[in-house]
């Protein structure tokens, strides 16, 4: 049983490594743009603010996420939260020292562990996912509290490790790729984000107000 529990959450983790969505096109731009050790901190703290949602679903505390005012409020956040990182994607440019090397900034590890947290923990999508698969989870009678720990732990590990790899690649990648094909890169996820952000606060205005 302990090897099934292993093993479904390492497919678990598989399966939510592959999805698309804000933190990934955050972290492939963050890599890409700012280096390795800019888009490992990022997925420092996406993983911190998965473990923060199982742990919450997982004693219960996830109601608070089942009020309507609860839900309004992440909602409008997240969605804000993502129309920044996207504008200023499109809009920012860095100066032409930085572009050719000549600048080199140091790495403000905690504010990308910060921006990475909370991109992906005001996600409502994130917070729900995370809240179906403990409820599913936790009513496996078969299940003890080892093996949901030990089917939880494997999910996380796959995610945060493919995370790191997204990273990585992408950093390497993007060495191979002249500044404006990077430019252009960096404009269209920033889109994407403006449009995934739009497209949050517009459901809760339609669905609340």
């Amino acid at each position: 049983m302990i090897l099934k529990a292993i093993f479904q959450g390492l497919l678990l983790g598989s399966v939510l490594a592959i999805q698309p969505g804000p933190s990934l096109f955050t972290l492939i731009q963050t890599s890409s743009k700012k280096g390795f050790k800019s888009g490992f901190a990022l997925a420092i703290g996406i993983f911190l603010s998965d473990v923060i949602c199982v742990l919450l679903a997982y004693l219960g505390i996830a109601q608070l996420f089942d009020n309507p005012n609860n839900k309004m409020v992440i909602g409008l956040i997240g969605g804000t939260l993502l129309i920044v990182f996207g504008l200023f994607s499109i809009f920012h440019k860095k100066k032409e020292e930085e572009e050719k090397g000549i600048v080199v900034k140091a790495v403000n590890v905690p504010l990308f562990i910060t921006k990475g947290f909370f991109l992906n923990i005001l996600n409502p999508s994130v917070i729900f996912l995370w809240i179906l698969w403990v409820g599913a989870v936790s009513s496996n009678k078969e299940f003890t509290r080892l093996h949901i720990s030990l089917f939880f732990i494997t999910t996380l590990a796959i995610v945060f490790i493919t995370d790191v790899l997204k990273a990585y690649f992408a950093n390497k990648i993007s060495k191979h790729l002249s500044h404006k094909i990077l430019r252009k890169i960096s404009i269209l996820l920033g889109i994407i984000l403006l449009v995934t952000g739009l497209v949050f606060i517009y459901r809760v205005v339609s669905v609340y107000f």
